[in-house]
This record gives C-alpha cells, sequence and structure tokens, in this order.
C-alpha cells in the first residue's frame, strides 16, 4: 500500500500512475473530493486493474491533516511507503490557517504532522518507506526560527527553498529516529508543472522524468536499507551542507513538533 500526496496532477499524478501500472495498490491525496476523484480516474484509465483508494484533506488545516490521518488509520491494515510529495509556490505571503506561512505549511509542516501520525501503519509493513520530495532548490534555502513565517520580509524563491530544505532535514532527522524505515529525500527534476510555470515562469522536463526517482524509491529492491540520503536521477548525491547539519535538523524537529503538538494522538 502506497499512499502519495498531491495525486492530483504533475509529479504526483504521473507516480501514481507508473505505480499503478506496476501493480501496487495506491492511497490518493488531492485538496478535495473533486480534484481526487479526476486523479483516481486518470489512473484507472492508465491501470485498469489497478486497486485505489481517495482521500482528501486541505494540507494548509493541520486539523484536517490530523483527521485524515487518523482515518487512514482506522482504515488501512498497513502502510508500506508514504510520498510526501504535495507542493505549492506562493508569490506572495499568506499564512495558513494555523498561522504558518503557506508555503512552510503545506510543502513540510502538514507533511511532518501526517508521517508522524502514520507511524504505527508504517510500522506493520516489513519494509516501511518515506519518502520527501525535496528540490535542488534547498541549496538556497535557510532555516532561520526567528523568521519561518517570513515575518521580516517575504521571497517567494526563499521561502519556497527553506520549505524544499525543511524536507530533507525532516527525511534525515526521521532516519535518525526511526532507525527501522526507510526515509529519503530527492530532487525530482526541473519537471514541466503548474508549480515550475508559477514559480519560474518556464519549461522543465516531462512528468514522466519526474516520477523516475519517486518510484525507484518506492520500489526498488536496492533502497532496502539505505536510509538519511538524498537522491537525484535515481541516484544517491550530496545535498547541502545545511541538509545534513544533525544539529539544525533536531532543533527543526523540536519546533515542528511544538507547532503539530495539539494535533498528535494522545
Amino acid at each position: 500500500m502506497i499512499l502519495i500526496t498531491g495525486a492530483t496532477d504533475g509529479i504526483g499524478l504521473e507516480t501514481a500512475r507508473e505505480l499503478a501500472r506496476k501493480g501496487h495498490e495506491l492511497v490518493l491525496h488531492g485538496r478535495n473530493e473533486e480534484k481526487v476523484q479526476h486523479a483516481r480516474d486518470a489512473v484507472q484509465h492508465a491501470a485498469p486493474q489497478a486497486v485505489l483508494h481517495t482521500v482528501h484533506a486541505d494540507l494548509a488545516d493541520l486539523a484536517a491533516v490530523s483527521g485524515m490521518a487518523r482515518d487512514l488509520i482506522a482504515s488501512l491494515p498497513r502502510l508500506d511507503v508514504l510520498i510526501n510529495n504535495a507542493g505549492v509556490y506562493m508569490t506572495s505571503r499568506k499564512l495558513s490557517r494555523d498561522g504558518v506561512e503557506m508555503t512552510l505549511a503545506v510543502n513540510y509542516l502538514s507533511h511532518f504532522l501526517l508521517t508522524r501520525i502514520l507511524l504505527p501503519l508504517l510500522k506493520k509493513s516489513p519494509e516501511p518507506r518515506v519518502i520527501s520530495v525535496s528540490s535542488v532548490a534547498h541549496m538556497g534555502g535557510r532555516i532561520e526560527f526567528d523568521n519561518l513565517n517570513c515575518e521580516r520580509h517575504f521571497d517567494a524563491y526563499h521561502a519556497y527553498a527553506n520549505s524544499k530544505l525543511a524536507n530533507a532535514l525532516f527525511a534525515n532527522e526521521l532516519a535518525r529516529r526511526e532507525p527501522w524505515l526507510c526515509s529519503n529525500s530527492l530532487h525530482p527534476g526541473v519537471i514541466d508543472t503548474k508549480l515550475l510555470h508559477a514559480g519560474f515562469n518556464m519549461a522543465g522536463a516531462s512528468v514522466a522524468t519526474g516520477a523516475r526517482t519517486p518510484v525507484f524509491l518506492a520500489t526498488a529492491p536496492g533502497v532496502r536499507g539505505i536510509t538519511g540520503k538524498y537522491f537525484d536521477s535515481c541516484t544517491s548525491v550530496s545535498p547541502s551542507p545545511l541538509a545534513v547539519d544533525p544539529v539544525l535538523a533536531r532543533r527543526l524537529w523540536e519546533w515542528s513538533d511544538d507547532a503539530v503538538h495539539s494535533y498528535l494522538p494522545t
């Protein structure tokens, strides 16, 4: 069973298509029911025999994320792979329902909470994997704890880069804290998606190219036992020095834990 967040378009939808073609049972996540049903139809068309489930939640709402995660725990026997894929690029500063800068809230904090709640389901898998979609943009990221919500100054690219650095740091700290699972992050490539158009006004490689590394990390036997790594083009490569800073990773985890504390199971 593989859960993909942001499976309604772009890299997430193509990742779902490829995994469905390979015969995997999937849970597709979207922001609302209409979007995720369209995605389900598209994946079913690509793989008519695929077993598909759908869930929806606005990742800018931690209560909704928590509710979705609890529903999954109640309905699924286990979870083998969690692909934290959903992402946004905000051109202006907005805050989530929980008062967190929107880019950080959707790209990072929602996935932190979702992963934390789903750990018991992952633990039921013989080979659990958590895959966090980062970006080469993380190289320009900084984690400034007195400016995480861009209180002093908002720059769209920096907010995006910071969120992608947070994803890589989270993947590494999760690997350290939960050695029973494989937790890795990745750069999918510069891919022709709505996010790329909105943020960078440029074209990129095909979504099939973007799905290649997530599918590899989700399914390749050779990934078994590899954790705390950053991948590009299905190959482990060196991320930025900040991404492998254990002190920074631990401090970000503690900040995040405090931010989502009221939504975690007691």
